[in-house]
Protein backbone atom coordinates (compact mmCIF):
# COMPACT_ATOMS: atom_id res chain seq x y z
CA UNK A 1 0.00 0.00 0.00
CA UNK A 2 1.49 3.34 -1.08
CA UNK A 3 0.09 6.60 0.36
CA UNK A 4 1.26 9.83 -1.24
CA UNK A 5 2.00 12.56 1.33
CA UNK A 6 2.60 16.23 0.71
CA UNK A 7 3.93 18.85 3.14
CA UNK A 8 2.09 22.16 3.21
CA UNK A 9 4.94 23.84 5.06
CA UNK A 10 8.62 22.92 5.21
CA UNK A 11 8.57 22.64 9.00
CA UNK A 12 5.71 20.13 8.95
CA UNK A 13 6.57 16.57 9.97
CA UNK A 14 5.49 13.47 8.09
CA UNK A 15 3.57 11.02 10.34
CA UNK A 16 5.71 8.21 11.76
CA UNK A 17 5.20 4.87 13.48
CA UNK A 18 6.63 4.79 17.00
CA UNK A 19 7.66 1.11 16.95
CA UNK A 20 8.10 -1.83 14.58
CA UNK A 21 4.72 -3.35 15.40
CA UNK A 22 2.71 -0.14 15.78
CA UNK A 23 -0.26 -0.05 13.39
CA UNK A 24 -0.84 3.68 13.76
CA UNK A 25 1.21 6.61 12.41
CA UNK A 26 1.67 9.33 15.02
CA UNK A 27 0.92 12.84 13.73
CA UNK A 28 2.67 16.01 14.88
CA UNK A 29 1.03 19.30 15.79
CA UNK A 30 2.01 22.26 13.60
CA UNK A 31 -0.52 25.12 13.86
CA UNK A 32 -4.03 26.11 14.92
CA UNK A 33 -6.88 26.13 12.39
CA UNK A 34 -10.29 27.79 12.49
CA UNK A 35 -12.95 25.14 13.13
CA UNK A 36 -15.25 26.57 10.47
CA UNK A 37 -13.04 27.93 7.69
CA UNK A 38 -10.05 25.63 8.34
CA UNK A 39 -7.77 28.66 7.83
CA UNK A 40 -4.69 29.21 9.97
CA UNK A 41 -5.49 31.48 12.95
CA UNK A 42 -2.32 31.19 15.00
CA UNK A 43 0.90 29.32 15.59
CA UNK A 44 1.59 26.95 18.45
CA UNK A 45 1.73 26.69 21.42
CA UNK A 46 -1.92 27.03 22.40
CA UNK A 47 -3.69 26.44 25.72
CA UNK A 48 -6.92 24.46 25.68
CA UNK A 49 -9.06 25.22 28.71
CA UNK A 50 -11.04 22.48 30.48
CA UNK A 51 -14.18 21.66 28.47
CA UNK A 52 -12.95 23.47 25.35
CA UNK A 53 -11.51 22.25 22.06
CA UNK A 54 -9.09 23.34 19.33
CA UNK A 55 -8.51 22.27 15.74
CA UNK A 56 -4.82 21.52 15.27
CA UNK A 57 -3.41 21.35 11.76
CA UNK A 58 -0.60 18.93 11.04
CA UNK A 59 0.66 20.63 7.87
CA UNK A 60 0.28 17.49 5.78
CA UNK A 61 -2.21 16.35 3.15
CA UNK A 62 -2.70 12.89 1.67
CA UNK A 63 -3.70 11.20 -1.57
CA UNK A 64 -5.31 8.06 -0.18
CA UNK A 65 -6.08 5.45 -2.89
CA UNK A 66 -9.51 3.89 -3.22
CA UNK A 67 -10.76 1.86 -1.36
CA UNK A 68 -8.44 2.73 1.53
CA UNK A 69 -9.65 4.79 4.46
CA UNK A 70 -7.62 6.62 7.07
CA UNK A 71 -8.99 6.70 10.62
CA UNK A 72 -7.85 9.45 12.96
CA UNK A 73 -7.67 7.97 16.44
CA UNK A 74 -6.72 9.42 19.84
CA UNK A 75 -3.40 8.62 21.49
CA UNK A 76 -3.85 6.63 24.68
CA UNK A 77 -1.13 8.61 26.45
CA UNK A 78 -2.97 11.92 26.09
CA UNK A 79 -6.24 10.35 27.18
CA UNK A 80 -4.87 8.58 30.26
CA UNK A 81 -2.51 11.28 31.49
CA UNK A 82 -4.35 14.49 30.61
CA UNK A 83 -7.91 13.38 29.71
CA UNK A 84 -7.45 14.93 26.25
CA UNK A 85 -9.34 13.16 23.48
CA UNK A 86 -10.65 13.67 19.96
CA UNK A 87 -14.07 15.29 19.68
CA UNK A 88 -14.91 13.19 16.62
CA UNK A 89 -13.29 9.90 17.49
CA UNK A 90 -12.53 8.26 15.21
CA UNK A 91 -12.31 10.84 12.45
CA UNK A 92 -12.02 9.73 8.83
CA UNK A 93 -9.87 11.01 5.98
CA UNK A 94 -11.59 9.92 2.76
CA UNK A 95 -9.76 9.07 -0.48
CA UNK A 96 -11.14 12.17 -2.24
CA UNK A 97 -10.04 14.65 0.47
CA UNK A 98 -7.03 16.75 -0.50
CA UNK A 99 -6.96 19.34 2.28
CA UNK A 100 -4.78 19.61 5.35
CA UNK A 101 -5.60 16.98 7.96
CA UNK A 102 -6.81 18.53 11.19
CA UNK A 103 -7.02 17.05 14.68
CA UNK A 104 -9.94 18.26 16.80
CA UNK A 105 -8.63 17.99 20.36
CA UNK A 106 -10.95 18.39 23.33
CA UNK A 107 -9.79 18.89 26.90
CA UNK A 108 -12.05 16.78 29.11
CA UNK A 109 -9.77 17.17 32.11
CA UNK A 110 -9.76 19.69 34.93
CA UNK A 111 -6.48 21.43 34.07
CA UNK A 112 -5.33 23.61 31.18
CA UNK A 113 -3.63 21.55 28.47
CA UNK A 114 -0.92 23.08 26.30
CA UNK A 115 -0.37 21.89 22.74
CA UNK A 116 3.15 22.55 21.57
CA UNK A 117 4.66 22.36 18.09
CA UNK A 118 5.75 18.83 17.05
CA UNK A 119 3.75 17.25 19.90
CA UNK A 120 2.32 13.85 18.93
CA UNK A 121 -1.42 14.46 19.26
CA UNK A 122 -3.16 11.62 17.39
CA UNK A 123 -2.53 8.55 15.25
CA UNK A 124 -3.58 7.50 11.77
CA UNK A 125 -4.63 3.93 10.96
CA UNK A 126 -5.01 2.92 7.31
CA UNK A 127 -7.25 0.03 6.26
CA UNK A 128 -9.12 -1.28 3.24
CA UNK A 129 -12.90 -0.94 3.28
CA UNK A 130 -15.70 -2.65 1.38
CA UNK A 131 -18.57 -0.62 -0.03
CA UNK A 132 -21.81 -2.63 0.18
CA UNK A 133 -24.87 -2.42 -2.03
CA UNK A 134 -27.93 -1.62 0.08
CA UNK A 135 -30.74 -3.88 -1.06
CA UNK A 136 -34.29 -2.95 -0.10
CA UNK A 137 -36.32 -5.88 1.22
CA UNK A 138 -39.60 -6.33 3.08
CA UNK A 139 -38.26 -8.81 5.62
CA UNK A 140 -34.92 -9.26 7.33
CA UNK A 141 -33.48 -12.64 8.36
CA UNK A 142 -34.16 -13.36 12.05
CA UNK A 143 -31.48 -13.22 14.74
CA UNK A 144 -31.28 -14.10 18.42
CA UNK A 145 -31.17 -10.44 19.38
CA UNK A 146 -33.98 -9.32 17.11
CA UNK A 147 -34.94 -5.64 17.44
CA UNK A 148 -33.29 -5.15 20.84
CA UNK A 149 -31.47 -1.80 20.88
CA UNK A 150 -29.21 -0.03 23.33
CA UNK A 151 -28.65 -2.11 26.46
CA UNK A 152 -30.76 -5.00 25.21
CA UNK A 153 -28.01 -7.54 25.92
CA UNK A 154 -27.68 -6.41 29.54
CA UNK A 155 -24.60 -5.76 31.65
CA UNK A 156 -23.67 -9.15 33.07
CA UNK A 157 -25.58 -11.97 31.41
CA UNK A 158 -23.97 -13.51 28.33
CA UNK A 159 -26.60 -14.68 25.87
CA UNK A 160 -26.21 -17.01 22.89
CA UNK A 161 -23.98 -14.89 20.65
CA UNK A 162 -20.56 -16.31 21.47
CA UNK A 163 -21.86 -19.79 22.22
CA UNK A 164 -23.78 -20.01 18.96
CA UNK A 165 -20.81 -18.70 16.97
CA UNK A 166 -18.44 -21.37 18.31
CA UNK A 167 -21.12 -24.03 17.92
CA UNK A 168 -21.23 -23.25 14.20
CA UNK A 169 -17.44 -23.19 13.96
CA UNK A 170 -17.27 -26.61 15.61
CA UNK A 171 -19.91 -27.96 13.26
CA UNK A 172 -17.90 -26.83 10.23
CA UNK A 173 -14.68 -28.19 11.72
CA UNK A 174 -16.23 -31.62 12.26
CA UNK A 175 -17.45 -31.68 8.66
CA UNK A 176 -14.04 -30.98 7.16
CA UNK A 177 -12.35 -33.35 9.58
CA UNK A 178 -14.55 -36.15 8.21
CA UNK A 179 -13.28 -35.21 4.75
CA UNK A 180 -9.71 -35.38 6.09
CA UNK A 181 -10.29 -38.87 7.48
CA UNK A 182 -11.76 -40.02 4.16
CA UNK A 183 -8.72 -38.69 2.30
CA UNK A 184 -6.40 -40.29 4.88
CA UNK A 185 -7.74 -43.70 3.83
CA UNK A 186 -5.72 -43.30 0.63
CA UNK A 187 -2.46 -43.24 2.58
CA UNK A 188 -0.12 -46.10 1.71
CA UNK A 189 2.43 -46.01 4.53
CA UNK A 190 3.35 -49.59 5.45
CA UNK A 191 5.12 -48.95 8.73
CA UNK A 192 3.72 -51.30 11.39
CA UNK A 193 1.77 -53.50 8.96
CA UNK A 194 2.51 -57.22 9.66
CA UNK A 195 3.72 -59.59 6.96
CA UNK A 196 2.92 -63.23 6.15
CA UNK A 197 5.32 -66.12 5.71
CA UNK A 198 6.03 -64.97 2.14
CA UNK A 199 7.06 -61.51 3.41
CA UNK A 200 3.91 -59.97 1.91
CA UNK A 201 1.93 -57.36 3.82
CA UNK A 202 -1.25 -58.82 5.30
CA UNK A 203 -4.62 -57.65 4.02
CA UNK A 204 -8.12 -58.19 5.41
CA UNK A 205 -11.12 -59.58 3.53
CA UNK A 206 -11.77 -56.15 2.00
CA UNK A 207 -8.24 -55.81 0.66
CA UNK A 208 -7.15 -53.26 3.24
CA UNK A 209 -3.79 -53.58 4.91
CA UNK A 210 -3.97 -54.96 8.45
CA UNK A 211 -3.07 -52.60 11.30
CA UNK A 212 -2.28 -49.71 8.94
CA UNK A 213 -2.19 -46.93 11.52
CA UNK A 214 -0.16 -44.24 9.76
CA UNK A 215 -2.98 -42.87 7.64
CA UNK A 216 -2.91 -39.08 7.58
CA UNK A 217 -4.81 -36.55 5.53
CA UNK A 218 -4.81 -32.80 4.97
CA UNK A 219 -7.45 -30.43 3.63
CA UNK A 220 -6.96 -26.71 2.98
CA UNK A 221 -10.15 -24.65 3.03
CA UNK A 222 -10.67 -21.03 2.02
CA UNK A 223 -13.94 -19.11 1.81
CA UNK A 224 -15.91 -22.31 2.37
CA UNK A 225 -14.22 -24.21 -0.46
CA UNK A 226 -11.58 -26.94 -0.44
CA UNK A 227 -8.65 -25.51 -2.42
CA UNK A 228 -6.26 -28.44 -1.93
CA UNK A 229 -5.86 -31.79 -0.22
CA UNK A 230 -3.21 -34.42 0.37
CA UNK A 231 -2.33 -37.62 2.18
CA UNK A 232 0.92 -39.32 3.18
CA UNK A 233 2.23 -41.44 0.33
CA UNK A 234 5.43 -42.17 -1.58
CA UNK A 235 6.66 -39.34 -3.81
CA UNK A 236 6.53 -39.62 -7.58
CA UNK A 237 9.25 -41.82 -9.01
CA UNK A 238 9.60 -43.78 -5.79
CA UNK A 239 8.88 -47.52 -5.54
CA UNK A 240 5.79 -48.38 -3.50
CA UNK A 241 6.55 -49.50 0.02
CA UNK A 242 3.73 -52.05 -0.26
CA UNK A 243 5.82 -53.80 -2.90
CA UNK A 244 9.40 -53.34 -1.73
CA UNK A 245 8.89 -52.83 2.00
CA UNK A 246 9.14 -49.88 4.33
CA UNK A 247 12.58 -48.33 3.96
CA UNK A 248 12.62 -46.96 7.50
CA UNK A 249 11.72 -50.36 8.96
CA UNK A 250 14.32 -52.08 6.81
CA UNK A 251 16.96 -49.65 8.06
CA UNK A 252 15.64 -49.90 11.64
CA UNK A 253 15.18 -46.13 11.94
CA UNK A 254 13.39 -45.15 15.17
CA UNK A 255 10.04 -43.44 14.81
CA UNK A 256 10.25 -39.65 14.51
CA UNK A 257 13.90 -39.58 13.40
CA UNK A 258 15.64 -39.21 10.03
CA UNK A 259 12.44 -38.18 8.30
CA UNK A 260 14.42 -37.36 5.17
CA UNK A 261 15.07 -41.10 4.62
CA UNK A 262 11.36 -41.86 4.25
CA UNK A 263 9.98 -42.35 0.74
CA UNK A 264 6.70 -40.76 1.74
CA UNK A 265 5.62 -37.15 1.56
CA UNK A 266 3.58 -36.00 4.52
CA UNK A 267 -0.02 -35.01 3.93
CA UNK A 268 0.81 -31.33 4.47
CA UNK A 269 3.62 -31.39 1.87
CA UNK A 270 1.33 -33.11 -0.60
CA UNK A 271 -1.50 -30.60 -0.14
CA UNK A 272 0.78 -27.58 -0.50
CA UNK A 273 2.50 -29.14 -3.53
CA UNK A 274 -0.86 -29.81 -5.19
CA UNK A 275 -1.79 -26.17 -4.68
CA UNK A 276 1.40 -25.05 -6.40
CA UNK A 277 1.03 -27.25 -9.49
CA UNK A 278 -2.76 -26.89 -9.85
CA UNK A 279 -2.46 -23.49 -11.51
CA UNK A 280 -5.65 -22.19 -9.87
CA UNK A 281 -3.78 -19.24 -8.37
CA UNK A 282 -5.53 -19.37 -4.98
CA UNK A 283 -3.56 -17.91 -2.08
CA UNK A 284 -3.31 -19.73 1.23
CA UNK A 285 -3.49 -16.40 3.06
CA UNK A 286 -6.48 -16.49 5.41
CA UNK A 287 -7.16 -20.19 4.74
CA UNK A 288 -7.63 -23.00 7.28
CA UNK A 289 -5.69 -26.28 7.24
CA UNK A 290 -7.35 -29.42 8.63
CA UNK A 291 -5.19 -32.35 9.79
CA UNK A 292 -6.01 -35.59 11.58
CA UNK A 293 -2.62 -35.48 13.36
CA UNK A 294 -0.34 -32.76 14.65
CA UNK A 295 2.35 -31.70 12.15
CA UNK A 296 5.99 -32.64 12.44
CA UNK A 297 8.50 -29.83 12.89
CA UNK A 298 9.42 -29.81 9.19
CA UNK A 299 5.80 -29.50 8.08
CA UNK A 300 5.18 -26.89 10.76
CA UNK A 301 7.93 -24.68 9.35
CA UNK A 302 6.34 -24.89 5.90
CA UNK A 303 2.93 -24.01 7.35
CA UNK A 304 4.29 -20.92 9.12
CA UNK A 305 5.09 -19.37 5.73
CA UNK A 306 1.58 -19.82 4.30
CA UNK A 307 -0.11 -16.99 6.27
CA UNK A 308 -3.03 -19.26 7.03
CA UNK A 309 -5.57 -18.08 9.56
CA UNK A 310 -6.03 -21.33 11.45
CA UNK A 311 -5.05 -24.98 11.74
CA UNK A 312 -7.62 -27.50 12.99
CA UNK A 313 -6.35 -30.77 14.47
CA UNK A 314 -7.94 -34.02 15.52
CA UNK A 315 -7.62 -33.99 19.28
CA UNK A 316 -5.03 -36.27 20.89
CA UNK A 317 -3.32 -37.62 17.76
CA UNK A 318 0.50 -37.57 17.62
CA UNK A 319 1.26 -34.53 19.80
CA UNK A 320 4.43 -32.88 18.48
CA UNK A 321 6.59 -29.80 18.83
CA UNK A 322 5.37 -28.78 15.39
CA UNK A 323 2.11 -27.44 16.78
CA UNK A 324 3.98 -24.96 18.99
CA UNK A 325 5.94 -23.74 15.96
CA UNK A 326 2.73 -23.03 14.06
CA UNK A 327 1.13 -21.32 17.04
CA UNK A 328 4.17 -19.09 17.60
CA UNK A 329 3.84 -17.94 13.98
CA UNK A 330 0.44 -16.44 14.82
CA UNK A 331 -1.71 -19.17 13.27
CA UNK A 332 -4.72 -20.08 15.43
CA UNK A 333 -4.94 -23.67 16.62
CA UNK A 334 -8.26 -25.44 17.17
CA UNK A 335 -8.97 -29.03 18.14
CA UNK A 336 -11.99 -31.09 17.19
CA UNK A 337 -13.39 -34.49 18.09
CA UNK A 338 -15.06 -36.64 15.48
Amino acid sequence: MIIQVCKIRKDARIPERASNFAVGYDVFALRVLDKTTKKVIKELPIEILPGESALIGIGVKFAIPWPIQCEVRPRSGLASKFDVELSNSPGTIDPDFRGEAGILLRNRGEKVFTVEKDMRIAQLVFSEVKIPILEITKELPPTIRGSGGFGSTGFFEIKEGTTEFWREVEKVDRFYMKVVLAIADRSNCMRGVPRDENDKYLRDENGNFVNQTRKFGCVIVKDGNIISMGYNAQHKGSPLCSEVGCLRENEKIPSGTKLERCRAMHAEWWALSNLVVSGVGVSTKGATMYLNAEPCEICAKLITQTEMEAMVLLEGVYPTNGTAIVKNAGINIRYVKT
